[in-house]
């Protein structure tokens, strides 16, 4: 289902995407606990999607959930971490908040 989803995603399809993404994050949530970093990630594929659509309140919820099991998982200095503090950084900037 999450190779569909990311195919969606890339194909412009987003209600779709973000609908198999949800499917997933039960999936997930159900078979790895809240805490998983599998979880995180599409946590942060859900947010990827939600920020295309224009919803940053959403995409703003899902990175740092997203984020937060990371930093849980790896600490402050992994890739993975910089790449979610990256997507809230481009959510804020579209949302205008530059000084964020």
């Amino acid at each position: 289902i999450w190779g569909i989803a990311l195919v969606e995603e890339l194909q412009g399809k987003f209600a779709e995407a973000l609908a198999k993404y949800n499917q997933v994050l039960e999936i997930q949530v159900k078979a790895l606990g809240h805490d998983h970093v599998d979880v995180a990630a599409t946590c942060i594929n859900m947010g990827v999607v939600l920020r295309a659509q224009g919803d940053y309140a959403g995409a703003l919820e899902n990175y740092q959930k997203g984020l937060e099991i990371q930093l849980k998982t790896y600490g402050h200095d992994h890739v993975d971490v910089a790449k979610s503090i990256w997507g809230i950084a481009l959510v804020e900037r579209a949302q205008g908040k530059f000084a964020e």
